[in-house]
């Protein structure tokens, strides 16, 4: 149980997969330290799960807002209207306040929170429950250098993070917010494509993932981006050149650029 005489580095509300996610994620970056964070769920064992990092743990938003300098609201975009007003008169001037619900624009949640936080909206992905996200944030104006930093720092310690455009959120929405889902349809896709060739279903499931991985490793170390690696693994007449043509023949690169696209608009819908 939290001591509400504390002052807290981080207060976290929402303390379900992807809050404790990148709870955990700064704890282990080294961005705060556990005896520095207070976080508040309904679910007993969202607060058990916390309080096992070394956080104290509340079921009261009220408590979180009032001691900690720094909010994570993690919870659903359905919800988090009425999260936000319901606290809207504890909120303190300046208070950064970071939002993760997709789809909800700063205009909302100023409308809800009021006057008083500093908001920034923030689009990390589920890769951050293994410290590999793809994040975007953007600030509304009054967040100072300082709590940009904190943001920078924050998402960073999850994996990579870019700050953008509010008006490009949707597109990050679309791209890497749905994209490891894109990418397990791939890999499933590569897997039973091994399978087909004669490959043991678990064999061809780490391959097809390792596969994935490294691929993608080679693209962020190198220089000439994915055309430069699929160039150096195609030579003339061979094996690989030969299945990029089976999947330009049913229009691969369209399919997967749809999909990106589909998403952001549906992003934008929500968001209206």
């Amino acid at each position: 149980m939290a001591d509400s005489g504390q002052r807290y580095r981080l207060g976290v509300i929402g303390s379900g997969v992807m809050g404790r996610a990148l709870l955990n994620a700064a704890i282990r970056g080294g961005v705060v330290g556990a005896a520095e964070v207070i976080a508040a769920d309904v679910s007993e064992a969202c607060r058990l799960a916390v309080e096992q990092l070394g956080c104290d743990a509340t079921e009261d938003n009220l408590q979180v807002v009032a001691n900690a300098d720094n909010l994570l609201v993690a919870v659903k975009p359905q919800v988090i209207r009425e999260v936000l007003g319901s606290l809207r008169e504890q909120f303190r001037e300046g208070q950064l306040l970071i939002s993760i619900a997709a789809g909800v624009p700063i205009a909302t949640l100023q409308e809800a929170a009021g006057d008083a936080p500093a908001i920034v909206r923030a689009m990390p992905n589920i890769c951050c429950t293994v410290g590999e996200a793809a994040s975007a944030w953007t600030a509304a104006p009054g967040v100072n250098d300082g709590q940009r930093a904190f943001v920078a720092e924050l998402l960073g310690a999850a994996g990579e993070a870019v700050e953008v455009e509010e008006k490009l959120i949707d597109a990050v929405t679309g791209l890497s917010g749905s994209g490891p889902a894109f990418v397990a349809v791939f890999i499933e896709a590569l897997a039973d494509g091994g399978v087909k060739a004669g490959l043991a279903r678990d064999q061809a499931q780490r391959l097809a993932a390792q596969t994935v991985l490294g691929a993608a490793r080679w693209v962020l170390d190198n220089d000439g981006g994915p055309a430069r690696l699929k160039d150096l693994v195609c030579s003339a007449g061979g094996t690989t050149i030969t299945g990029v043509a089976a999947l330009e023949a049913r229009a691969f690169r369209a399919a997967a650029i749809d999909a990106v696209v589909a998403a952001a608009e549906r992003a934008r819908e929500l968001g209206r």
